[in-house]
């Protein structure tokens, strides 16, 4: 299944239900689902407001896969290359607002990597593995 959505913050909750619907549909518990719309929404917001800079219309698409273990979200952008080694969380002690965003991501999903060799942008895989 894939999503593409426009870079609007509003239409964020588009990609939220389809992620909770899908999470659903693969058997996982409404809180495991929860996790992964939690981590989905704040890669998709991290791609606007950073790598876009707020800017509208720039695309995002979500790539979802699932299979007998695991269920896989895959985002794209096609803003300028991120470099992944500096995407990483700020320490839970420094308290203040925002910033938690890949803190969340990697807290809720299993295994999380991106592909050097998408060509145009960004492409940012997410995995959860189904524990049945």
């Amino acid at each position: 299944m894939r999503i593409e959505i426009s870079s609007e913050p509003r239409l964020l909750s588009v990609l939220r239900g389809v992620v909770r619907w899908r999470a659903k549909e693969s058997g996982l518990s409404e809180r495991d689902a929860d996790s992964l719309v939690m981590a989905v929404d704040e890669a998709a917001a991290n791609v606007i407001r950073h790598t876009y800079g707020g800017r509208k219309g720039a695309r995002l698409a979500l790539d979802i896969r699932t299979y007998g273990d695991r269920i896989e979200f895959i985002l794209e952008d096609w803003g300028p290359k991120v470099c992944s080694e500096q995407v990483r969380p700020r320490a839970l002690d420094d308290v203040r607002p925002g910033g938690l965003g890949t803190f969340f991501i990697k807290s809720f999903v299993d295994e999380t990597y991106y592909d050097d060799n998408f060509p145009e942008g960004n492409r940012l895989k997410m995995v959860k593995y189904i524990r049945r």
